[in-house]
């Protein structure tokens, strides 16, 4: 699965969100219109199918528990993972506490990340690739891609 492509929409009154749906038919496993919801790596909330967190939770449950940063990391995203429906219409209701943490208020953009879809608020998004842009080079150049 490789999710691309950016989108802005609007937050409605009860806290939903459309999802794009060439974004939607990727995320959406068959027989389930649920995903899960949590907190993203940065300043974000992420998307994943069921199938791609369950992989992901494979790679939290596969570190040394003994180690306090991993279950902090752990603790991080379970305690605020949501697994939430897609309605009819493709939107999905993002629990409050998750829109609090990414200050998502009115204004969403949608953006395909390889295999999750990140939700930001414009502004944060705007700023953390105004602040990405000016190492990017540096960065680019140290992968070697």
């Amino acid at each position: 699965m490789s999710l691309s492509g950016c989108h802005s929409h609007s937050v409605d009154h009860k806290g939903r969100i459309f999802i794009p749906s060439k974004l939607r038919k990727k995320v959406i496993d068959k027989n389930k219109r649920t995903v899960a919801v949590t907190r993203g790596f940065d300043k974000c909330l992420s998307i994943y199918s069921l199938t791609v967190w369950k992989e992901f939770e494979g790679k939290l449950l596969a570190l040394p528990q003994s180690k306090r940063k991993n279950r902090f990391i752990v603790r991080y995203f379970l305690e605020n993972k949501e697994e939430v429906e897609v309605d009819s219409q493709g939107r999905i209701k993002i629990p409050q506490h998750l829109l609090d943490y990414a200050v998502i208020e009115k204004e969403v953009i949608i953006a395909g990340v390889l295999n999750r879809i990140e939700v930001w608020n414009p502004e944060i998004h705007k700023k953390e690739i105004e602040g990405m842009e000016s190492i990017k080079d540096e960065i680019l150049e140290s992968l070697e891609i």
